[in-house]
């Protein structure tokens, strides 16, 4: 398989959700579609399930104008490129081509708030028996994505083991904890490691969208070599566990993890955990700590979106009226999605006006808001 020559092709024209069918000619005979309209192969007796998916972010079918620049592909400047995904699609096909064990799903409607993996997801029983998922669908070439959405979906081990299997011909590949949402979260609850993997695109959604060829290629080709049966699993998935800021610091920059169990019991923090600026930071790193409180949280398409843990929380309101001031901008841009008042134009001006991209919370907020409007 030329890997140039397929994402070019892929690439051609933009897939908006409720065009991914046309696509159906690109996948391998024996591809079925489940219920929910979603793609999958599946490919010997695997414990991992492969990701990408299909539609763009675009809101036509139309067609792109190719420009090559060095070992970079971008559009006119009319559309956008659509290597989210088609990098991704690609390395899928890649992989089928040289059978490497694997259930291979092509997810619909990620662009619009992860449609189908969402619905399969809801069939738990169905992905009991896998220990991993790998979505390929990050920026960059440097991420094994340990975080999405302040949430970790996989362990550290695991994501430390598979950035070393994927640094190999020039690449260099190392865990992220910086992840927005993908497919891969919706299954963080059954599958123990879920993460998203790099795949040379960059300035996603825009029609300034870029793909890195020469990566790409050397990615299919790695990826065709790793035993990814032999990854380990650490992760458990009844444990809750959250990125949080630590608010007290100069920047606002550094976090440390927090932990909860799978229904946030009522219960005492345990005593090796150590208070500190409104957080409880646990010395050993794969404990889980109960709290007295549910953290604070607000639903988004059916799921739970957490600010902090509720101690945190209160102690950002109290510490100062700008730190309030910032708790407070994120519920009113939040209850401005929930209304169906807010687009993705109108976040950009709200992140050029009233949002310090400097601040890594606020990036963070505006990241995961871009990523499902």
């Amino acid at each position: 398989m030329n890997v140039k020559q397929t994402f070019l092709s892929l690439t051609g024209m933009t897939y908006p959700h409720g065009y991914e069918e046309m696509l159906e000619d690109f996948l391998p005979v024996g591809t079925r579609k489940d219920k929910h309209g979603n793609y999958l192969y599946q490919i010997g007796n695997s414990r991992t399930v492969f990701t990408c998916h299909l539609d763009t972010a675009s809101y036509t079918h139309g067609k792109v104008t190719h420009v090559f620049d060095l070992n970079y592909v971008r559009t006119d400047g009319t559309t956008i490129l659509g290597a989210d995904d088609k990098a991704g699609m690609t390395i899928l096909l890649y992989m089928i081509g040289r059978r490497v064990p694997g259930t291979y799903y092509f997810f619909i409607g990620e662009e619009r708030g992860c449609i189908g993996s969402r619905a399969a997801a809801g069939d738990k029983s169905d992905f009991s028996y896998y220990d991993r998922m790998i979505s390929f669908d990050r920026r960059g070439t440097t991420s094994v994505i340990t975080h999405q959405s302040s949430r970790r979906t996989c362990s550290d081990k695991f994501a430390q083991e598979l950035a070393v299997r994927l640094s190999q011909r020039g690449l260099s590949f190392r865990p992220d904890n910086t992840g927005v949402y993908t497919d891969s979260a919706e299954f963080v609850d059954v599958i123990p490691e879920c993460t998203n993997i790099s795949v040379g695109y960059n300035k996603e959604h825009t029609h300034q969208e870029s793909q890195n060829i020469e990566f790409l290629e050397r990615l299919c080709e790695i990826c065709a070599t790793i035993d990814f049966e032999t990854l380990p699993t650490h992760r458990d998935p009844t444990k809750y566990e959250y990125k949080s800021y630590d608010y007290g610091s100069a920047s606002g920059r550094y976090y440390h993890d927090t932990y909860y169990g799978a229904e946030y019991p009522s219960a005492k923090r345990n005593r090796k955990g150590r208070r500190g600026g409104g957080m409880i930071y646990p010395d050993d790193h794969m404990l889980d700590y109960g709290y007295n409180e549910q953290p604070d949280y607000y639903w988004v398409n059916g799921r739970k979106v957490y600010y902090t843990d509720s101690k945190a929380r209160k102690s950002v309101d109290q510490s100062s009226d700008d730190k309030k001031e910032k708790t407070d901008k994120y519920v009113a841009v939040r209850d401005m999605y929930l209304s169906s008042d807010l687009t993705k134009e109108e976040l950009t001006v709200i992140k050029d006006d009233i949002m310090d991209m400097s601040d890594a919370s606020d990036r963070d907020f505006y990241d995961y808001m871009f990523g499902i409007l």
